[in-house]
């Protein structure tokens, strides 16, 4: 099995944010910014997420960052390396509630897609370091169930009020599933306070990271593939975020540019004729030309039927003038 990270990066416009990975999680409807002109329209989003499967197919592929072989501390600290973050959490459950959480807030709500009223909880904890960042994350369960993202500080950075446009970005969520935990519109002011925001998505089957920021993070491609050597995954780039993206044709691009660039084979193998991507496109040809002669078929018969109908009724007719 091939253990790979994939990774996007592209301008995000907050007034057609678009879809957000493939029905697990979509986008709070977004409000029209105060004072139009005054605010950027695009954000750069980055988006990283993973994958493990068997061949260039891709068609056993399980996605989501647990599955490249890297975990997501080692891919913000890598990005974000010896920075502070500002954890932060809203419609926490009680129990999670981390030592040392600051701006405590307790109140009663919805969970998404819930009929029952729960004590909840908003807060938010300055960490620094890959250890205080999977401690946050846990080994289980979805992670955004445990803390929603973090803001990229500095040491003079006022946290209540950075807090109080975050609030903005996660309040309010609605409760339908799948959920929406955050508002677009809200992203140009939270990043006047911060370089840069790292928000939790949800992939096919596990988690992906999003990153926001007024800029793109310097010598991005190149940080990655130095976590994903020490890793032993392969790094795979998109041109759109790999939670909405097709692995399969990814590869495919990227063995095209590997033959041009390395001597060595590339390290994906390729898929068996069986279950290729020629041998789905053959399947579902095979089907469409069933259904089209399962249609000629039926007009035939309707033809036939309506053809025999005339005939009874100007035989019938006929039988009447004798």
């Amino acid at each position: 099995m091939v253990h790979a990270l994939g990774f996007s990066s592209n301008p995000f416009n907050i007034r057609a944010p678009g879809r957000l990975c493939r029905g697990r999680e979509r986008w709070i409807e977004p409000w029209e910014p105060e004072g139009e002109g005054e605010q950027a329209e695009e954000v750069q989003r980055i988006v990283i997420s993973g994958a493990i499967f068997s061949d260039d197919s891709a068609a056993d592929a399980r996605r989501g960052l647990p599955f490249s072989g890297v975990d997501m501390a080692s891919v913000i600290t890598s990005l974000f390396p010896r920075r502070t973050l500002l954890a932060f959490m809203e419609d926490g459950h009680p129990a999670d509630i981390p030592q040392g959480a600051e701006g405590l807030d307790a109140y009663e709500g919805y969970r998404a897609g819930g009929s029952q009223q729960l004590g909840l909880v908003r807060w938010h904890k300055r960490i620094s370091g890959v250890a205080a960042i999977r401690e946050l994350l846990g080994d289980d369960g979805h992670p955004d169930d445990r803390v929603r993202g973090f803001a990229v500080v500095e040491p003079t950075t006022d946290d209540e009020a950075l807090m109080e446009r975050i609030f903005s970005l996660v309040g309010l969520s609605t409760l339908d599933s799948p959920p929406a935990r955050y508002q677009p519109a809200s992203l140009p002011s939270v990043l006047e306070l911060t370089r840069a925001v790292i928000l939790i998505h949800r992939d096919k089957h596990g988690p992906a990271l999003g990153i926001y920021a007024s800029e793109d993070v310097p010598k991005l491609r190149d940080r990655l593939g130095r976590l994903c050597d020490q890793k032993g995954s392969l790094l795979v780039p998109f041109a759109i975020p790999p939670m909405l993206a097709r692995w399969d044709r990814a590869l495919s691009e990227l063995r095209t540019e590997w033959m041009d660039t390395h001597d060595q084979e590339f390290p994906v193998p390729p898929a068996p004729e069986a279950c290729g991507p020629d041998r789905r496109r053959g399947r579902r040809d095979r089907r469409s030309q069933a259904q089209g002669q399962a249609q000629a078929q039926a007009q035939g018969q309707g033809q036939a039927q309506g053809k025999g109908k005339g005939q009874g009724q100007a035989q019938g007719k006929g039988k009447g003038e004798e």
